[in-house]
């Protein structure tokens, strides 16, 4: 399996992170050099506070896996993981949702998207989803190969970043895994930074 970075939200998501480096098969291919605080200094400029992130601790991945939880998306830590992971050369990228959480930022609705209105079941974002995924995992998506239309009817195997199930993730990992490495090399039109209201390590609010 390709060398792996865990982002995450320590005391929200360590459950979730243990019990993926302690899987027999895979743990000895994830990177654990999440940063904590005063690793970073904040009053770095951005690219110097990205390339800090790049080259002591993402430098030597090729996918970065995003565990989300209740608070994951508040993160300044994980978002500027994420961004880092994304900054000049863009590694393969994964959002894995806690079991419950996943059954709350979705649903199902039948497709009645005008020019189309085929009636088949879609997942649909709820309001929650806004909420509770970090802005470049949501962003990046709903970007498809070849700049192609995020039409409701697309896969998470199509957009740059899969969104999937903690369990399901977690039993089929090496298989992501590689379907996330495999996308660096595809045409994406990949989105690269966050937000201006996005809470990263130099920019945080309240």
């Amino acid at each position: 399996m390709h060398k792996t970075f865990i982002s995450y939200h320590h005391s929200g998501e360590q459950d979730l992170k243990d019990k993926l480096v302690e899987h027999a098969n895979v743990g000895e291919d994830f990177i654990d050099k999440s940063v904590s605080d005063g690793d970073i200094d904040p009053s770095l400029s951005e690219e110097t506070i990205m390339r800090k992130l790049r080259e002591e601790f993402i430098k030597d991945s090729s996918v970065i896996v995003v565990l989300i939880g209740e608070q994951t998306a508040n993160r300044p830590f994980v978002n500027s993981e994420i961004q880092a992971g994304l900054w000049d050369s863009p590694v393969g990228l994964i959002g894995v949702v806690r079991d419950d959480l996943y059954d709350r930022i979705y649903d199902k609705d039948l497709c009645s998207v005008p020019g189309c209105n085929c009636g088949i079941t879609l997942r649909r974002r709820t309001s929650l989803f806004y909420e509770k995924v970090p802005f470049l995992i949501r962003e990046n998506n709903a970007i498809l190969e070849n700049n192609k239309s995020a039409f409701p009817h697309y896969s998470d195997s199509e957009a740059y970043c899969g969104i999937y199930r903690y369990s399901n993730f977690f039993e089929n990992v090496e298989e992501y895994v590689d379907e996330a490495f495999e996308k660096r090399n595809k045409l994406f039109d990949i989105k690269k930074t966050n937000d201006s209201d996005v809470q990263t390590i130099n920019n945080t609010h309240g």
